[in-house]
C-alpha cells in the first residue's frame, strides 16, 4: 500500500502502472510526464556535446519591451544631443569598446562577450516571436525545437524551461503542448510552484491540503516506489517520469533557498536578478536552454520607453539599466566561477530596438531596422563586435545580422548540424551561422 497525502493506493504487487500515472500527470493539457518524455524521445539528435563532456545550454534573456540600444551596447556619443540622449559613455575590458555609463559591472565584463551591433528584423511588434523562433513561421521557441531534435536531457532535468512572466512569448507554437516550456513565473519565493509536475487534475484539492505536505509524503515512500517489481519492469519513459517527479535534484534545482543569502542579494532582488540566479542553478542542474523574460504586463515594466503614456528614457536610469547590469553582470561572474561559462551560451536581446529620433515625449520608438545583441559563453568568441551601426545607430552599414541567421548560429552553437541536419531547415531556411561568432 502506497500513501500519498490522504490518498492510497494497492494492488497484489505494490504500486500500479495506474498509481503512478495518477501521480505523474503534467499538468498542461492532460499529458502525463512520460508522455512528454516519449515526444522527444522520438526526435533525439546525435549531434553537440559541451565542453569538459557537458551538453550545451542556453540561458535566453529577453528584454521584453525593445531595449534602446543607445542607452545600453551602441551609444552615440558623437551624435547630435537629441540622438545621442543624455547618458555618456564608458570604456571597457574590451579594449576600444565603449558602451553606455548605465552599465559599469557589465564593462568590466566586455571581453568575455561578443557584441552584435547590427542586428536587423523586419518585427516591429512585441509579440518576442521572430527573436524567440527565428522567425520560421512555427512560433516555436528556440527551447522547444531544441526539445523536438535534441529529446529530453540525460541529466533527468526538463529540457526547457521558461523563468520570470509568461508575457507574449513563444512556446511550442505548433510542434505541440509536450514541447512546452515549464514555467516559473516567479522564482523569488522559497519553493518555486512547478504546476506540470503536480497531481493531475482528478485529484480532489481535500484530499491534498497543501504542497508540502504531498512533497513530504513523498519524500517517505520514494525508496518503496523504486524497490516495487511494477516500476523495475517500466518502460524508460514511465522510470524516468517516476525519477522526476520524485528527484531531489529536480526539486532543488528549482529552489532558491539553497542558495546562499550573499549570492542572492548579489543577483538582485527583482525577478529579473532573481530569475538569472534560477537559470543559473538550471543550467547546472542539466537543463538545456532556459528563456528568462524581463516582464509581461504592464508596459511601464519593461523597456518599451516612447513617453508620453509610458515612461521615456529616464526610465533607462533607473530601474532598468541598474537591474540589467546587476543581474547580469553577477550571472556571467557565477557561470564562469563554476566552470560552467564554456558550455552555456547566454544571449541578451529585445525585440527590436529604438528610434534614433528622442521624440516630443523624451522617449524613443519602435525601431527594428537596428539594434544590438549581447552574446557570452558556450564558444562563443570572446571580446568581439560584429558588425556597425551608421553614425545615428539607424541602419546597419557592416555586416548585416538577420534573425534566421542569429537563429542558425544559436542552433549551431547548441550542438544542432545546421549543414547536414534536415530536420533544422523548416526552423532557419537557408540561413547560415554567422562565422564571426562561432
Amino acid at each position: 500500500m502506497l500513501n500519498i497525502g490522504a490518498g492510497m493506493f494497492q494492488n497484489g504487487h505494490g504500486m500500479s502502472r495506474r498509481a503512478l500515472l495518477q501521480v505523474g500527470g503534467l499538468g498542461v493539457l492532460g499529458l502525463s510526464v512520460a508522455d512528454w518524455w516519449r515526444s522527444q524521445e522520438v526526435q533525439a539528435n546525435p549531434y553537440g556535446g559541451g565542453a569538459g563532456g557537458r551538453e550545451p545550454s542556453c540561458i535566453f534573456i529577453f528584454l521584453s519591451g525593445g531595449p534602446s540600444h543607445f542607452e545600453t551596447f551602441d551609444p552615440k556619443p558623437n551624435a547630435p544631443v537629441n540622438i545621442r540622449g543624455p547618458y555618456d559613455t564608458i570604456p571597457t575590458s574590451m579594449p576600444g569598446t565603449q558602451i553606455s555609463e548605465l552599465l559599469p559591472q557589465m564593462a568590466r565584463h566586455m571581453n568575455r562577450c561578443t557584441l552584435i551591433r547590427s542586428m536587423t528584423s523586419k518585427a516591429g511588434d512585441h509579440s518576442g516571436m521572430a527573436m524567440l523562433s527565428g522567425m520560421s513561421g512555427h512560433n516555436a521557441s528556440y527551447g522547444a525545437v531544441l526539445s523536438r531534435l535534441k529529446g529530453s536531457p540525460k541529466s533527468g532535468m526538463p529540457g526547457f524551461v521558461h523563468v520570470g512572466p509568461s508575457g507574449y512569448l513563444p512556446g511550442a507554437g505548433n510542434l505541440g503542448p509536450a514541447y512546452n516550456a515549464v514555467l516559473v513565473a516567479d522564482p523569488s519565493g522559497k519553493q518555486a510552484p512547478l504546476p506540470q509536475f503536480g497531481l493531475s487534475a482528478d485529484v480532489s484539492p481535500d484530499r491534498f491540503k497543501q504542497r508540502g505536505e504531498l512533497l513530504g509524503a513523498i519524500d517517505k515512500t520514494r525508496a518503496q516506489w523504486h524497490e516495487t517489481d511494477v516500476v523495475g519492469k517500466m518502460d524508460v519513459n514511465y522510470q524516468r517520469a517516476v525519477d522526476m517527479l520524485t528527484s531531489d535534484k529536480v526539486r532543488n534545482a528549482f529552489d532558491l533557498a539553497k542558495e546562499k543569502e550573499a549570492l542572492r542579494s548579489q543577483y538582485g532582488g527583482s525577478v529579473f536578478g532573481q530569475s538569472c540566479l534560477m537559470a543559473r542553478r538550471l543550467v547546472e542542474a542539466g537543463t538545456r536552454f532556459v528563456q528568462v523574460n524581463w516582464y509581461s504586463e504592464p508596459a511601464w515594466h519593461g523597456w518599451d520607453v516612447h513617453g508620453a503614456d509610458l515612461p521615456g528614457i529616464q526610465r533607462m536610469e533607473s530601474p532598468l539599466c541598474p537591474r540589467l547590469d546587476q543581474g547580469l553582470s553577477t550571472l556571467l561572474e557565477d557561470l564562469s566561477q563554476r566552470g560552467l561559462l564554456s558550455s552555456t551560451l547566454v544571449v541578451v536581446t529585445g525585440e527590436f530596438g529604438r528610434s534614433p529620433q528622442i521624440n516630443k515625449y523624451g522617449g524613443r520608438d519602435h525601431w527594428p531596422q537596428c539594434f544590438s545583441v549581447l552574446l557570452a559563453g558556450g564558444g562563443v568568441r570572446s571580446g568581439a563586435v560584429i558588425g556597425a551601426s551608421d553614425r545615428h545607430g539607424g541602419y546597419p552599414v557592416e555586416r548585416p545580422v538577420s534573425v534566421p541567421e542569429l537563429a542558425a548560429t544559436l542552433y549551431r552553437l547548441l550542438g544542432v548540424d545546421t549543414t547536414t541536419d534536415p530536420r533544422v531547415k523548416p526552423f532557419i531556411g537557408d540561413a547560415t551561422p554567422v562565422s564571426e561568432v562561432v
